[in-house]
């Protein structure tokens, strides 16, 4: 078997909040990107059998920092933007960590399948720096080919 690559792109949408109380003009970073190389150490049980899924990045894979926020609340959704990413499978997203900072967390600690809508991630108040994300992918299979497969996450904080 050669080798199936997928890689993860991660960006973020700064996103001016506009109803009263709320973070106005706050600011999302976002850090991290995940590549992942698929072989037969992957396969369920060795040559002829399919690949084993879900597959998942390392638990601090992706950084979300949100400053600006005057301790104003604000929630992060986030989509999926499909480069050549394969058909029947799913991309998924949890927070791992709480980060650190003044404000508030809630939310985000079991996967979220992403889809091309906006899926709400999480949500908090005040400022929090250092937000740990984990990925996870599902139905990878051999029957997709080999090649490499790209995806974009875009996260953008409301």
């Amino acid at each position: 078997m050669n080798d199936i690559n997928f890689r993860i792109l991660s960006s973020s949408l700064l996103a001016l909040i506009g109803w009263a109380g709320a973070a106005r003009g706050a600011d999302i970073a976002v850090t991290g990107n995940w590549w992942q190389t698929v072989n037969q150490a992957d396969l369920i049980s060795g040559a002829g059998s399919d690949i084993r899924t879900p597959i998942e990045s390392s638990t601090v894979q992706t950084t979300l920092d949100i400053s600006n926020t005057l301790g104003g609340s604000w929630t992060v959704v986030a989509r999926q933007s499909d480069i050549s990413w394969p058909a029947g499978v799913s991309l998924a997203v949890k927070r791992t960590t709480d980060g650190s900072g003044d404000g508030t967390i809630s939310g985000g600690t079991t996967y979220v399948t992403l889809t091309p809508n906006d899926q709400i991630l999480l949500s908090g108040s005040g400022d929090r720096a250092g937000i740990q994300l984990q990925l996870e992918t599902n139905g990878l299979s051999v029957s997709h080919g080999l090649g490499n497969y790209t995806l974009n996450i875009i996260y953008t904080l409301q």
